[in-house]
């Protein structure tokens, strides 16, 4: 008996939250998968024709003996081509012995060495992805980049994970016909370590370098950590360029338009933290996920900082990117000048040298005469907050000039 057939269809039922389209039909195919250490394990979904999904295949594996994956589809009703799409996937039953493993997940058309194209996030014009990478930090499901959100991937308790391929927010269109999925892979790397006791310039499990270490547990929402946070790493300098050292962090703008929307973010005045007088929560330290996550509103308005920063795959545990906000931009700030970091109400006064040049991984911040740098914190629905990493200086600057960007993370 057929576990999926993607091109039956039931009766008509309302889209969820992130269908954006009619949902006239769900399949979902239920198979046991093997995780090995390195290579790919296989659900085959029949072995020629393209719909006949058969029994899942048991194996026993580096981390865990058996997880159970299952694709989802969606009847998108379109003029054009109305078609299934495979728009979701779940892994569950993962054993506690996947700590630190992450899961890499790609769908094939029997005949193709090439995994196929899975969904595009961004917009019309963003970047397509042909595989979804998911880190198990304890329990706790983050994506390893991929342009996807935080909202888009879901824990199911401490054992598994759904990841939506449609989404609102980034936004994301599922682009692999159902009807070509024939054999879906998951592959599982080495376990890396998972956080620990770091200080100040250790490499961090996201492949960056750890520039803030909190006195107490900081909140990072959307980030796997969550509640339990107590480092920032920041993206190396090979970040825009696939692993090359570059000298200079490009440039980008906030948003890519005149128009001016405000973003949402909270601008309750606080002064439990920041050095300056303007401190609001939109500046603390484990905000920055937040802020970048809400930079595009509404969504027809693209920004190219967004963009490139949440299509950062960093190193294989890396998690969720963001855009420093301004508390965490000046802790980066100090760090890229040499100066202590750990108190967010000293600020960065440009003592020390800047960390310049390509001579490794750890520099690369730009020392030019055209040096601020963007954070998330939005000032105004024209202007964002901008920090030179000459002398430290804080300035605002409107949303479509541009601005350099170094991407971080919390953990």
């Amino acid at each position: 008996m057929s576990l999926l057939d993607f091109e039956s269809s039931g009766p008509a039922r309302k889209a969820g939250k992130k269908s954006l389209k009619l949902v006239l039909g769900i399949g979902a195919l239920a198979g046991v998968i093997a995780l090995g250490s390195t290579l790919a394990a296989n659900i085959n979904l029949n072995g020629g024709g393209n719909v006949e999904f058969g029994q899942g295949v048991a194996q026993t594996t580096a981390c865990d003996d058996s997880v159970i994956l299952t694709p989802q589809s969606t009847f998108v009703n379109s003029e054009e081509n109305a078609q299934f799409l495979f728009t979701s996937l779940s892994v569950t039953d993962i054993s506690s012995n996947c700590n630190g493993i992450t899961f890499t997940i790609k769908a094939y058309k029997n005949g193709q060495d090439s995994p196929l194209d899975l969904y595009r996030a961004g917009g019309e014009f963003g970047t397509t992805y042909n595989e979804v990478k998911v880190i198990d930090e304890n329990g706790n499901f983050s994506f390893v980049g991929g342009g996807l959100l935080s909202d888009d991937i879901q824990n199911l308790s401490s054992t598994g994970f759904n990841v939506d391929l449609v989404t609102i927010e980034v936004p994301a269109v599922a682009l692999a016909s159902a009807q070509d999925v024939d054999r879906i892979t998951i592959e599982s790397s080495g376990a890396q370590a998972i956080p620990g006791a770091y200080e100040v310039g250790d490499i961090g499990p996201g492949g960056g370098i750890v520039f803030y270490v909190s006195a107490n547990i900081f909140t990072s929402t959307g980030s796997a950590c969550d509640t339990q946070c107590k480092y920032l790493e920041v993206a190396p300098a090979t970040w825009q360029s696939g692993g090359v050292i570059v000298e200079n962090d490009s440039i980008y703008q906030w948003l890519d338009d005149y128009m001016y929307p405000a973003t949402g973010q909270d601008k309750t005045t606080s002064s439990t933290e920041g050095y300056s007088v303007d401190e609001t929560v939109n500046w603390k330290i484990g905000q920055g996920l937040y802020n970048t996550s809400v930079m595009k509103v509404p969504a027809a308005i693209s920004s190219n900082a967004q963009a490139a920063v949440l299509a950062y795959a960093g190193g294989s545990t890396a998690g969720q990117w963001f855009i420093p906000s301004m508390n965490e931009l000046n802790e980066l700030c100090k760090y890229a000048r040499g100066q202590t970091t750990g108190n967010p109400k000293v600020a960065c006064d440009g003592s020390g040298n800047l960390k310049t040049g390509t001579a490794n991984e750890f520099g690369g911040f730009v020392d030019d005469g055209y040096d601020l740098y963007w954070s998330s914190t939005e000032w105004s629905a024209a202007y964002a907050r901008v920090q030179s990493f000459v002398d430290g200086g804080l300035n605002l600057r409107l949303k479509h000039f541009g601005s350099h960007v170094r991407p971080i993370r919390a953990f």
